[in-house]
């Protein structure tokens, strides 16, 4: 949407003295009402991973563990406690108080069932890489279950905290599509399914029967959040100001803005992991030779002005410290000793002509993005004399380009998997298969030797070479950290800190 109609939008309601007021919020229906840009179809975010259907989904099914995103600690959750028995296995006892929302009991069939059909090899879905260092579940008794890995796996943890939700076996087993289970979704969570309709929207309602709260994952605090699917951002500014919303996200930098002073509004910026990146065909997959000179990426990096982008085009961006790595810094395994190449336009000239490009050359960035970010990659490179088109895809067709060893230089945002750990960082982008396009040897040595060690001092040392090694060989550089950024009535109070892809956990949110 463009300023001026912001502008006009702004104007007509304050002209009809419709001026966003907490009278207007629902606190005194208790129901927390949410714009979604685009229509959720099933609440659980194994069968539609986005940030959207991972904030519904984290409300409603538990998993074995809670991560603590204050203290950067896991603690108990469906499972009471958990101990390594060796590198391979870990234990966890389970309790024996919780029941699923349908009225049925939680025990260990219910995790031995999930975990083994997460790892069935026959079992598929988008995010299936994810589970495959794992080799099986077994269940010791009722309330005690062990779960084996092919391999030492460091990122057990984190990924049975985060990203492995528990399904109740008897319901889940029955299905013929798993994919159906989100249409109405039966967990153990703080949150219930009441109702899910790609048109009216999804209604989550408080779980009476939550006891087993803790300090990373509290019980409901808000008795009915209702998600909305309105795809246009000023149909959303609209609604906010006008009493149809209380919570919007991915608000326009420039809009943002206009609105950040409504007496009525407030602005929470939180950490969050997503960032923007970019990342050069290393290799020569796509045919572009210039991208295999390290003096030519090099240059690239060089060219764009990261600081220019984080602070004018990224909501929240000013707050924000740069990012110096392909990890956040409170990730575990995120370790490094270097920085990308500092912005310098005139030495990124010079490093082209050295390489044998005085007057720059033609490539094609590809993005899944909105423009806004490629556009003005493209923009810093025109500077220095390279012309870059961009091709905005949808993701489908940036899997198929990928595969096919097409993408020259790619820029778009990278969440980590959704998990606080690097190691989903690091086979994404130099494990094995199409994703990778830069072959260094090094780096890839260090991805069984990192997950090996269960000590993350050891760890981040071990990581430091491949997160340098991407700096030192100009293979990927972050661009700017995204924060999530939401726009909502001072009635509402969303608890800082948080670390989530989406930017908010449905259990962190409370009225005044």
């Amino acid at each position: 949407m463009q300023k001026f109609k912001l502008t006009e939008l702004l104007s007509v309601v304050f002209v009809l003295g419709i001026v966003a007021s907490p009278v207007w919020a629902q606190k005194s229906k208790d129901t927390l009402r949410i714009g979604f840009y685009d229509p959720i179809s099933i609440v659980d975010a194994t069968h539609d991973p986005k940030p959207e259907t991972g904030f519904l989904s984290r409300a409603v099914y538990d998993n074995l563990l809670a991560y603590d995103r204050k203290t950067n600690t896991f603690r108990p959750a469906l499972a009471k406690s958990w101990k390594r028995i060796n590198a391979k296995t870990l234990e966890f006892k389970l309790r024996d108080d919780v029941k699923f929302h349908d009225g049925s009991e939680f025990d260990a069939d219910d995790v031995v069932y999930t975990i083994n059909w997460f790892a069935n090899p026959k079992v598929k879905f988008r995010i299936k890489t994810r589970y495959l260092w794992i080799k099986n579940a077994e269940k010791i008794d009722k309330y005690t279950v062990r779960i084996h890995s092919k391999r030492p796996a460091a990122v057990a943890l984190a990924r049975f905290a985060i990203s492995t939700p528990i399904y109740p076996s008897d319901v889940h087993g029955a299905l013929k599509v798993k994919s159906t289970f989100g249409k109405k979704g039966i967990g153990t969570g703080p949150y219930m399914v009441e109702s899910v309709d790609p048109n009216k929207g999804v209604v989550l309602k408080a779980n009476p029967n939550f006891k087993h709260s803790g300090p990373a994952r509290p019980a409901a605090r808000i008795g009915r959040i209702h998600v909305l699917p309105m795809p246009d951002v000023q149909t959303q500014i609209a609604q906010l100001l006008t009493g149809g919303l209380d919570l919007m996200y991915r608000v326009p930098k420039d809009q943002l803005d206009s609105l950040r002073n409504n007496p009525a509004l407030t602005v929470t910026t939180q950490k969050g992991q997503l960032f923007y990146y970019i990342a050069m065909d290393s290799i020569g997959k796509s045919g572009h030779k210039a991208l295999q000179d390290k003096r030519v990426r090099k240059a690239i990096m060089m060219a764009i002005n990261r600081e220019e982008i984080k602070r004018t085009l990224i909501p929240g961006g000013s707050k924000m410290e740069q990012m110096n790595a392909m990890c956040q810094k409170w990730q575990r395994g995120c370790g490094f000793t270097t920085k990308p190449p500092a912005y310098n336009p005139t030495a990124a000239k010079n490093l082209l002509a050295q390489a044998g490009f005085p007057n720059g050359f033609e490539v094609n960035i590809t993005s899944t993005l909105p423009r806004i970010i490629p556009v003005a990659v493209s923009g810093d490179l025109r500077k220095i004399g390279i012309k870059a088109s961009v091709s905005k895809l949808t993701f489908g067709a940036y899997r198929k380009k990928q595969r096919q060893g097409k993408i020259q230089i790619l820029v778009n945002q990278w969440a980590s998997g959704g998990i606080p750990d690097v190691q989903s960082t690091a086979t994404f982008f130099h494990g094995k298969g199409a994703r990778n396009y830069y072959g260094d040897k090094v780096i890839s040595k260090t991805i069984p030797k990192a997950e090996a060690s269960f000590n993350d001092t050891e760890r981040r040392k071990i990581y430091s070479t491949l997160f340098d090694r991407n700096n030192t060989e100009a293979y990927m550089m972050p661009i700017t950290p995204n924060p999530p950024t939401f726009l909502h009535t001072k009635d509402l109070v969303i608890d800082g800190g948080e670390t989530e892809t989406f930017g908010v956990s449905a259990y962190t949110m409370y009225w005044k």
